[in-house]
């Protein structure tokens, strides 16, 4: 067979370049070309080192070739150092529009730096992809992980509990020398952000405005991954911004997503909202999101709009996105409230 046509050549990579790995089985339900002819074409990247292999027989995935890949010990090291040798080295990086350079910057370097001085480990794999359309970079230590590290720094019940701690911002276990703003705003500044961690994986996605979390395989310590295409619009500044005070221009907004909370679309009990309300009075306005939830009882709505609201007046509570029968609920509490 001649050689790999262009277009499909370009198929596959914008399927690389959506997700970490591909197994033949997707590129056939993309292009519609027989199973044959699909391993092929994978064998031709295979060999001319575009692409690689991840796992044998039937469990056989393909990832993207990666432009750089290291291994660092992590005692002493420096992670703006690491960068600029990654800028020395990668033109894929160095040629980046200056907003989209921005970002990778601060992402690379305060994950880079978690790893360094959170994880207790040793070493950290750094694996980045920087020749195609989406920039992607891995961070990969050996430490304790880092839903176990919040959970137990912070004697949470689990690491659901951890996750959700860390979605809101402003937690840190240092604080005599982090703000805890890093793992917050490099999930709002990439594209797609994602923390896998012992058994679980969190996931935020920028475009799509979602967050999920869900079951993954058992690992040491954290990987990291994010991704970023070279066309965001995206700045540091404007993500900055909505997050801040326009007068002190400190990180005092967050906003919360309810359904990450808990398995489901129902939210009842007065222990929920206390625990989705944990950390909240840090900030000065947060907005509630109710995407996805169906139903919300009483006593949670009251708790966590009336008392938890009336024992922190310095934080605005605002709910958004809210179905019909949610916003009634909302509405009578509030209403009642101030009757």
């Amino acid at each position: 067979m001649p050689g790999l046509p262009m277009d499909l050549k370009d198929q596959i990579r914008l399927l690389l370049a959506g997700q970490e790995t591909i197994a033949p089985r997707d590129v056939v339900a993309a292009t519609g070309l027989t199973r044959q002819a699909v391993h092929h074409h994978l064998a031709k990247m295979l060999e001319s080192g575009e692409i690689a292999r991840v796992g044998a027989g039937r469990g056989t995935r393909y990832r993207r070739a990666a432009d750089f890949a290291a291994r660092y010990p992590l005692g002493g090291l420096q992670e703006d150092v690491v960068w600029n040798q990654l800028l020395d080295q990668l033109v894929g990086l160095r040629d980046a529009p200056s907003n989209v350079r921005s970002i990778l910057t601060y992402a690379f370097t305060e994950m880079l730096n978690n790893a360094i001085e959170h994880s207790s480990g040793t070493e950290a794999d750094v694996v980045l992809w920087a020749a195609g359309e989406t920039i992607v970079f891995e961070i990969a230590d050996d430490g304790v992980g880092a839903f176990r590290h919040v959970r137990e720094k912070l004697n949470l019940q689990d690491d659901f509990e951890a996750i959700e701690q860390l979605s809101k911002g402003k937690l840190t276990t240092l604080p005599e020398r982090h703000t805890g703003e890093g793992i917050f705003f490099t999930s709002r500044l990439v594209d797609r952000f994602e923390i896998q961690s012992g058994t679980l994986r969190w996931v935020v996605d920028t475009l799509q405005n979602d967050e999920a979390v869900g079951e993954a395989t058992s690992r040491r310590g954290t990987r990291v991954r994010c991704e970023l295409s070279r066309q965001s619009t995206r700045t540091t500044a404007e993500t900055f911004e909505r997050f801040a005070d326009p007068e002190t221009f400190e990180f005092a907004r967050s906003a919360v997503r309810v359904r990450l909370f808990k398995a489901g679309g129902a939210f009842v009990s007065r222990s929920e909202a206390r625990r989705l309300a944990s950390q909240l009075e840090k900030f000065g306005e947060v907005m509630i999101d109710f995407s996805d939830v169906h139903e919300v009882g009483q006593g949670f709505v009251d708790e966590l709009f009336r008392v938890w609201a009336g024992q922190h007046p310095a934080t605005k509570l605002t709910p958004t996105n809210m179905v019909p029968a949610v916003e009634w609920m909302v509405r009578r509490v509030l209403t009642a409230g101030r009757g």
